[in-house]
């Protein structure tokens, strides 16, 4: 395939990136600046893929193993979506090139091919350094270096490039050389522990929670350094540690701390979905009547800031005696009570449906609003829809039209695109080798056939 790089409208239209990342927090970074124009070449092993491209993480509930399945066989799932198949396909079936994550990972860039443990591939890859503005990575500290792309090399071949490195530690100190991923910063930040239930063990903060944290971090730094670029005319080293980023996060718990000198660690701690700062009461989620079609159970959130408003709930549930009982007359009495005042909340919504409680509530000046599944804010969501949030674009390799996560911030002379679905593999080596670095056919081939490309 010779595909071509598309025009690409947008505040960093010209900007070219050069893309070294696999997993999540380091695709996501260099992501977001397509969405602004930026043309990002992404680069995957010569003769493998990124691991994501056939990684769909299927749904346990509908997407179960066929039963004749056995162990050390092939995973078959019961949407044809996932079944993202490796060899080649029979007659009639279609190879999907890309699972559904990858496609959120990468659309909008390009990809090629290229083998960096072989000395060709690496002299091709100090040759694209040389015509690129940003070269981004997610390897451990060690990686780049052992291909001799320290700093200074990077520097050397191209004054104006801006190296940013994402990793879980830093580039520097003791740790440089550890690997991690998400819930590794979560943990290691301090943040898996101050979640969950009171009383319960932590429930940590969702799989990929820093990842994608990590990455909105990272675009941010990378735009910052090509701001400085632009200015100075000299490019910069960001060094980006997850973990530091996601320390940044532990505010809260930490000036408790210094103030209060109250630990994380304490019987009353996680505090769940309570409000502890300030303290307030009711301040939780409740049960509602209904499941959704995997069988878990549809939730509303109900909060009271003043007394008014509680004593609106009260009225609201026919129980307006309530705001007059001791237990509950003042915010302290219901913090203090809480248990119960959860479980007579909790009566109340448990008959009713999860819509008509928000609706009701916000009627009557309530805080509520109802816990939306995935599928709630990509399918039914009408104010994500209206701002355009999941655009669809036509993507064959994953069956046709896809929905695709777009950009979240609005502006008014540069807005935001997705330019197009996510790269099939090696889809631009022609485009890359030959038209940005000049390759003949016949060398682009012979790199192929050995093995470089």
């Amino acid at each position: 395939m010779n595909a071509k790089s598309p025009v690409r409208p947008g505040v960093l239209s010209g900007v070219r990136v050069l893309d070294f990342t696999w997993k999540t927090v380091g695709p996501w970074a260099p992501r977001l600046l397509t969405h602004y124009g930026a043309e990002v070449i992404h680069v995957e092993r010569a003769g493998g893929y990124d691991d994501h491209r056939y990684n769909a993480t299927p749904s346990t509930v509908t997407d179960e193993p066929q039963p004749a399945q056995l162990p050390g066989t092939k995973k078959v799932y019961a949407d044809p979506q996932f079944n993202t198949l490796r060899e080649e396909p029979k007659a009639g079936q279609k190879k999907l090139y890309a699972a559904p994550y990858f496609n959120t990972l990468h659309h909008g860039k390009l990809a090629i091919s290229l083998n960096t443990k072989n000395p060709e591939g690496l002299k091709i890859v100090e040759r694209l350094i040389r015509i690129c503005d940003a070269v981004v990575e997610n390897f451990s500290g060690e990686v780049l270096t052992s291909w001799g792309l320290t700093w200074e090399r990077i520097h050397e071949l191209n004054p104006r490039t801006v190296y940013m490195s994402l990793s879980g530690f830093g580039h520097s100190g003791d740790w440089k050389g550890y690997r991690s991923f998400g819930p590794t910063a979560a943990a290691q930040s301090g943040l898996s522990l101050a979640s969950g239930l009171p009383g319960k063990p932590p429930a940590g903060w969702g799989f990929s929670y820093l990842d994608v944290m990590g990455g909105w971090m990272g675009g941010l730094a990378l735009i910052q350094g090509l701001l400085q670029a632009k200015k100075t005319g000299k490019g910069c080293y960001v060094d980006y540690a997850v973990t530091e980023g996601a320390m940044t996060m532990a505010g809260t718990y930490m000036l408790d701390y210094q103030v209060n000198g109250r630990r994380t660690r304490r019987p009353d701690f996680p505090p769940g979905n309570r409000s502890i700062f300030p303290s307030l009461a009711p301040h939780n989620t409740y049960r509602t009547a209904g499941n959704d079609r995997n069988g878990q159970h549809w939730w509303v959130f109900i909060a009271c800031e003043t007394q008014g408003q509680f004593e609106s709930l009260c009225a609201l549930m026919g129980q307006a005696g309530l705001a007059l009982d001791p237990k509950f007359a003042t915010n302290e009495a219901r913090v203090a009570n809480q248990d119960e005042l959860d479980a007579i909340i909790g009566r109340w919504t448990r008959a009713r449906r999860r819509y008509d409680i928000m609706r009701r509530c916000q009627e009557a000046g309530i805080i509520s609003a109802v816990v939306q599944s995935a599928e709630d804010r990509v399918e039914y969501d009408s104010q994500l829809q209206h701002r355009e949030m999941h655009p669809i674009i036509d993507n064959p390799e994953v069956g046709g039209d896809f929905a695709y996560e777009g950009y979240p911030v609005k502006m008014s002379r540069t807005p935001a695109f997705v330019h197009g679905r996510a790269p099939t593999l090696a889809e631009h080596n022609e485009y890359v080798y030959g038209d940005l670095l000049g390759m003949s056919k016949a060398e682009i081939a012979a790199l192929r056939e050995r093995e470089v490309i």
